[in-house]
């Protein structure tokens, strides 16, 4: 294991050789001036890649990723150029590099007692609310940059986003890859010119990191664990075999697939509607089902059945309420509504309770065809 320290700079002329000449004694440092319009000092002993004009964090990340990489290292920590991180706590990174060389060591921060601002507190818990849903890791700081990253997991995962979504993103896809995410506290200073000197755009920023949240959420929803790794190293293959991912997830175990149709024909049923498909992928996530088989089943109620599952719903719910058998006859629009009124908590119950019969009936016999297929 040979690790290096990444320090990514923009206009911190006032820090930037401090933080280097700490980060010196504990391993080789380099240094990404993006485009700074404010002259950096010498940095005696330092690799130094310089940007023209300013590109972003992601950029630099990217541009030092790649020089640690041809200069023979195997991981390189990150940290940020304004003084915010300590050198002190780098042994704890290069630790856990040679104890788990494959694992992406991400810094945890003590916010309250390094008197962290209140707006950015709110801005980590919104990220790490979405990280964790996004891959169900639970991570008490998702916006340090104080991190150790393996350089061949860094190179190889396909990033999209820039500048401070890049970091994000990158977690995110390493940890759908199967990567450790671990966990090491690291103390920090928000002195009142470091905060000045933060190069975060509230809006822009902001904007450009939900708008990757939002697509990211989607993907962890509703694409299946194999695409998503084949995805996040950057191989894209036909629309067969993406179909084909789609129906195969979770195939192979006859109860998975017989829980699929189940989830699928139950909120196809009950009277949701315009939230049907949506409900249906959100519990079919939440049990790691096949959600393209649940999406499939959850169309029963296209418009041909609706009269169908109205009918059915109708004379169920009467016959639980009133043990009797309901009389339909021909009747006009206003005497159709009056009825429905009247009726409505018969439809109501007639209706969970046939959705809860139609998916018992698809679950057995789907798990019944599964078993007969896995045992040919």
């Amino acid at each position: 294991m040979r690790a290096c320290i990444l320090i990514p700079c923009f206009n911190h002329p006032g820090t930037v050789a401090a933080v280097a000449r700490a980060a010196q004694a504990h391993a080789p440092v380099i240094v990404v001036d993006d485009g700074s319009t404010l002259a950096l000092p010498e940095l005696p002993g330092c690799t130094v890649i310089r940007h023209e004009p300013n590109r972003g964090k992601g950029a630099a990340l990217r541009a030092g990723f790649a020089r640690a990489a041809e200069l023979g290292f195997t991981h390189a920590i990150t940290m940020d150029a304004d003084g915010q991180h300590f050198a002190e706590d780098l042994p704890k990174f290069l630790a856990i590099a040679e104890l788990q060389p494959d694992a992406l060591a991400v810094g945890v921060r003590d916010f309250f007692a390094a008197g962290c601002p209140t707006h950015r507190r709110r801005s980590n818990a919104v990220s790490t609310f979405w990280f964790r849903v996004e891959t169900g890791v639970r991570l008490g700081d998702t916006q340090c940059g104080f991190r150790c990253y393996p350089l061949a997991l860094a190179q190889k995962l396909h990033t999209r986003s820039g500048r401070y979504a890049f970091e994000l993103e990158l977690m995110v896809r390493a940890s759908w890859v199967g990567t450790p995410i671990v966990a090491v506290p690291v103390k920090c200073s928000y002195e009142l010119n470091q905060i000045r000197q933060s190069h975060f755009r509230p809006v822009k920023d902001l904007a450009h990191i939900t708008f990757m949240n939002i697509g990211l959420v989607l993907q962890s929803w509703l694409v299946p664990c194999s695409l998503r790794t084949e995805w996040s190293f950057g191989e894209r293959r036909g629309a067969r075999h993406v179909i084909a991912e789609f129906f195969s997830e979770n195939a192979h175990e006859p109860a998975k697939m017989a829980g699929s149709v189940g989830v699928g024909l139950f909120f196809g049923i009950v009277p949701i509607w315009g939230f049907q498909l949506l409900a249906s992928l959100w519990v079919a996530h939440r049990l790691r089902l096949n959600k393209a088989v649940t999406a499939v089943a959850a169309n029963i109620s296209i418009p041909p059945m609706v009269p169908f599952i109205l009918l059915g719903a109708m004379t169920l719910g009467h016959w639980l309420v009133t043990g009797k058998r309901f009389e339909f006859e021909p009747m006009s629009n206003t005497e159709w509504m009056t009825t429905a009124k009247a009726h409505f908590w018969e439809w109501l119950l007639g209706s969970f309770a046939l959705a809860v019969l139609v998916a018992l009936v698809g679950t057995v016999v789907t798990y019944g065809i599964a078993r007969a297929a896995r045992k040919k």
